[in-house]
């Protein structure tokens, strides 16, 4: 009887098969939870990485709009300063672009539908490392682009300013025209027509606005053959 009760002391193979079994389950469950915890981290990450290109691309861009000056050219023989604003987009020059730094660059930055219907802001640049901007007519290569931010539900720019020379002028003598002909907000604004460049800019993201004021330099005779600093 004491021999059978020591044999009895052991596992059977089905009670081994049934622990491996568990054991098994246990792996594998432990294996998917990791992998599933795994993917959601990198899912997190990837989307913190997103989030920081996307506040990093915004920064840039409000350093490149707010480095926005007045910058005379040629144009049918006179001078004017090179910027065009329309309700959709505008082409100016800054100091600070994103991404040829150290030497300024005509940019390009403007809205454009995606293919939800909504809106992305983007952003163009040509850099003038080895360019002088001399004429408005000139073709420049524009060879780098940004989506600085997507699935907008609106966009829009507006611009302050004169809205033309000859009304400066007369205000500038005239109380009674400088109050009743003051700057005012356009949704279109072409420097090279009223020889003057905004002196504000506004971009409506939805319903968050980013204002921006420009290097007044309207006193200076866009008209005047100087030369061109960049």
């Amino acid at each position: 009887m004491a021999a059978y009760g020591r044999l009895r002391a052991g596992f059977t193979l089905i009670e081994l098969l049934i622990a491996m079994s568990i054991m098994l389950m246990m792996l594998v469950l432990a294996a998917t939870a990791y992998q599933l915890y795994t993917d959601s981290w990198k899912r997190d990450l990837s989307k913190v990485e997103q989030r920081y290109q996307a506040f990093r691309g915004t920064e840039l861009l409000l350093d490149a709009i707010q480095a926005t000056l007045p910058l005379s050219v040629t144009n049918h023989g006179g001078r004017a300063y090179y910027f065009l604003g329309r309700e959709e987009g505008f082409t100016a020059v800054t100091y600070a672009p994103i991404h040829q730094t150290g030497s300024p660059a005509v940019i390009r930055v403007f809205r454009e539908l995606n293919d939800n219907g909504r809106f992305r802001l983007v952003y163009e640049e040509a850099s003038l490392v080895n360019t002088v901007l001399k004429d408005a007519d000139q073709v420049l290569p524009f060879s780098y682009r940004a989506v600085i931010a997507d699935d907008l539900p609106s966009l829009s720019f507006a611009y302050y300013g004169w809205d033309s020379q000859a009304t400066q002028m007369a205000a500038s003598g005239d109380v009674d025209v400088a109050i009743s002909k003051a700057p005012q907000w356009f949704d279109e604004y072409d420097a090279l027509v009223k020889r003057l460049h905004p002196e504000k800019l506004l971009i409506q993201l939805g319903d968050f606005r980013l204002q921006f004021d420009i290097a007044n330099r309207n006193r200076i005779n866009a008209l005047a053959d100087y030369e061109n600093p960049v």
